[in-house]
């Protein structure tokens, strides 16, 4: 299914033709209809002749209302451009082409209304065509129409089925997010929310996150153009009755997530696009300078602008930025935005999320430009290498979240639940190699100064090594421990050999005896001796050692 929005100047018969197309009056409000202006999102549905269902979302054309515009056009993925044939291009034109274009909405339908008040339409054709040239909305379809006489609906209907069908459906990632636009109560229910689900399906019963809060609740029951179903796949327009939750639980701007599937950020990375006029026809642009405001999905929060590898993006231009927003919200990588600025009430430009959690932007920061060029044109996959080459380690967790993937590609080298670029994996190879090689001269020292000690060698406090390296050669027997001090293992082999060999010849022997086979001091042969029975090469009886049962 998708979701469709209207765009256009105010009083150009938007409302009027979504309530022809659908026989359901969009205006909710009293003072909507009692002013004939449409001040906040309608919302209706519509059946094509194919069979296909589309929710339709109508947005005011007020200057004064493009928040709330906005608020709509977030989760729209195909686009009634409405122009009024009898008034043509008008400002708020201007600004909703900019906003549409800017949210990359490339499916869609111009539509002439008010078809019927004039008489040369290839005239206002030529201009709307004039407009549009160099947008996303360049290759849509013009169809004129009437509202009141009922002249071009059909064709309307048709064009719209065409280009239903050749839109590609939204995609289930299994992150499921649905941005807020509407809150309201009814009586013996609770709270429901409304809007347009993305990323992934949500069933009846199951909990879910009101994100940037992060308080969890449950989904009661979910309505979609007012039918009850158990479940419900992203590209549709939704209703969810939340369990346990107050109408001040949730407004406008919140996301509806399952719980752990998002993370809130207040900086991200993006892709910056100025749009070449405001809608007033003068050159715009975007600078650091003045007050933004951001605007994606249905949420509007101020931000701060730091511009990266440029001090200004000309109308028309695009580079990068980094934008530091005044509240946190669940953002990730390819969302679309809208950037106002908020002292002149202008559509500035947009973009699209590049980096959802990036580390701070320094002046001077030369790599920072070059990284975000590479997440600017590259696929996730790509994306997700550039990343980890660029921090030279990420744990596993965020790196799929800043990417938006679920499993890591080929490419990354894994170390337990951090992941290494090829630099530092080569890096802490080096390092590791030096370590073993540094190990090995200790190793090599320590066996010579115990070798040469024979069967009196220096106590190991007095080796005057390195206590990891003696630890390692213990536990790799080339080592045995013996009291205070070691003996290599072919030292301590011999003694074996020499004490075992003189009891099968001579008979069990003392510990004087051992210290003199052994040639060594009783200080040495009473560990020896206790070894040597701990092994089991002799076995004490008394004063004597007689021979044990182990070689």
């Amino acid at each position: 299914m998708h979701v469709i929005g209207t765009a256009g100047h105010v009083d150009h018969g938007k409302s009027a033709l979504v309530e022809r197309l659908t026989g359901m009056d969009p205006d909710r409000f009293a003072e909507e209809k009692a002013r004939g202006l449409t001040i906040d999102l309608g919302f209706a549905w519509l059946t094509l002749p194919s069979g296909n269902e589309i929710g339709l979302i109508d947005v005011p054309g007020h200057e004064r209302f493009v928040k709330n515009m906005l608020a709509g056009a977030g989760g729209i993925t195909i686009c009634l451009f409405v122009v009024a044939a009898n008034e043509g291009w008008k400002p708020q034109s201007g600004e909703h082409l900019a906003i549409v274009d800017t949210l990359g909405i490339s499916s869609g339908v111009i539509v002439l209304t008010k078809s019927d008040l004039v008489e040369d339409l290839d005239a206002v054709r030529a201009s709307v065509a004039a407009h549009v040239a160099g947008t996303s909305l360049a290759s849509f379809p013009v169809v004129a129409c009437s509202s009141v006489t009922g002249d071009g609906l059909d064709e309307l209907v048709a064009e719209l089925d065409r280009v239903v069908s050749r839109t590609a459906p939204a995609v289930d990632v299994g992150r499921p997010r649905l941005w807020v636009d509407r809150v309201f109560t009814i009586a013996g229910a609770g709270t429901v929310v409304t809007g347009t689900l993305a990323g992934g399906s949500l069933s009846a019963g199951a909990s879910v996150e009101i994100a940037p809060e992060g308080r969890v609740t449950r989904v009661r029951t979910i309505q979609s153009h007012k039918k009850e179903v158990a479940s419900i796949a992203p590209g549709n327009r939704v209703a969810l009755n939340l369990a346990g939750l107050e109408r001040q639980g949730a407004e406008r701007g919140n996301a509806i997530v399952l719980p752990g599937s998002f993370r809130t950020t207040r900086l991200i990375d993006v892709e910056l696009s100025a749009t070449s006029v405001d809608q007033m026809g003068r050159a715009a642009g975007i600078t650091e300078k003045g007050a933004h405001l951001l605007y994606v999905g249905s949420a509007e929060v101020p931000v701060r602008v730091k511009l990266i590898g440029s001090d200004a993006i000309e109308p028309g231009g695009s580079g990068f930025a980094q934008l530091r927003l005044q509240d946190p919200l669940p953002l990730q990588r390819d969302d679309r935005f809208v950037l106002r600025d908020a002292g002149r009430v202008v559509t500035l430009g947009g973009g699209r999320v590049l980096d959802p959690l990036p580390e701070p932007a320094r002046r001077g920061d030369g790599g920072r430009a070059a990284l975000l060029a590479t997440l600017a044109r590259s696929s996730s996959s790509d994306a997700f290498l550039a990343l980890v080459e660029s921090a030279g380690q990420l744990p596993r967790a965020e790196a799929l979240f800043r990417t938006g993937l679920s499993a890591v590609p080929s490419g990354v080298v894994e170390s337990g639940d951090t992941l290494l670029s090829r630099a530092e994996a080569a890096r802490r190879e080096a390092e590791s190699q030096a370590r073993t090689d540094e190990m090995g001269a200790g190793a090599r020292a320590v066996l010579e100064k115990v070798e040469a000690g024979g069967f009196t060698p220096r106590l190991t406090k007095e080796l005057d090594s390195d206590p990891v390296v003696v630890r390692n050669l213990a536990a790799a027997g080339e080592l045995v421990r013996i009291g205070d001090f070691h003996l290599t293992a072919a030292g301590a082999a011999e003694a074996r050999r020499i004490v075992r060999a003189h009891i099968t010849d001579n008979g069990p022997v003392t510990v004087a005896e051992i210290r003199d086979l052994l040639g060594t001091t009783r200080k040495y042969a009473v560990p020896l001796s206790e070894w040597l029975d701990a092994t089991g090469a002799t076995r004490r009886d008394g004063d004597l050692r007689a021979l044990g049962p182990t070689p």
